[in-house]
């Protein structure tokens, strides 16, 4: 009687050992051959600043119709609402030159000095169309946002102050955290009547500038 108690006892024990060797040499057999030694390499990329300002200095080229091209330079505050849209504040001055028809007759001048002093004042608001990455090197890239840009304000020329709409488009590249340099193209539109019929002069800016966020 206690040989066969015995067995009852030792065999539930005897499977469960044999189940947890099993369960062992399983396991061991399941690891791969050879372990890679693999080492996570962190990776550093340039994004836009947490903080939501952004202030900067642009320089380009502003072609005044019937007043030739001048040289634009100005600045600029902008508030990122989100990582989509964002509203902007600029301001740009240039100057106009001479008409075809001054050129043509000599000492005329359809403006004094002082009205040909050009100054432009907008509040904007930009979308972010395509935000990507431009690759420097092969293992290095810069992050990127294509954008389109539209809104109102005026512009001060030929002695009056003139409500004005812009639209347009623009190119940053994030240099650093905080650090972001811009190529744009605008147009400005105004109503003006200093050579005759009134009309909507076509006013085209290029530039590009560099912007700090804050």
């Amino acid at each position: 009687m206690e040989n066969r108690t015995k067995h009852l006892f030792l065999k539930p024990a005897c499977l469960a050992a044999g189940l947890c060797v099993a369960g062992v040499a399983q396991a061991q057999d399941d690891r791969p051959l050879i372990e890679p030694d693999v080492t996570p390499v962190p990776v550093t990329e340039a994004m836009i600043d947490t903080e939501n300002f952004e202030i900067g200095a642009f320089v380009g080229v502003l072609n005044i119709e019937d007043f030739e091209s001048s040289l634009l330079y100005g600045g600029k505050l902008t508030y990122h609402l989100s990582e989509s849209f964002f509203f902007e504040a600029g301001i740009g001055f240039a100057e106009g030159g001479e008409t075809s028809f001054e050129k043509l007759a000599g000492n005329v001048e359809v403006l004094t000095d002082s009205e040909r002093d050009y100054s432009y004042y907008n509040i904007n608001l930009g979308y972010n169309v395509l935000p990507g990455e431009a690759f420097l090197t092969e293992n290095y890239a810069f992050n990127t946002n294509f954008y389109l840009i539209a809104g109102a304000g005026a512009t001060d020329f030929a002695g009056d102050t003139r409500f004005t709409l812009n639209a347009g488009a623009g190119y940053q590249v994030l240099l650093t955290d905080s650090v972001a340099v811009h190529i744009g193209v605008r147009q400005h539109y105004y109503r003006i009547d200093v050579l005759g019929a009134e009309k909507t002069s076509m006013n085209t800016e290029v530039s590009t500038g560099l912007s700090v966020f804050f």
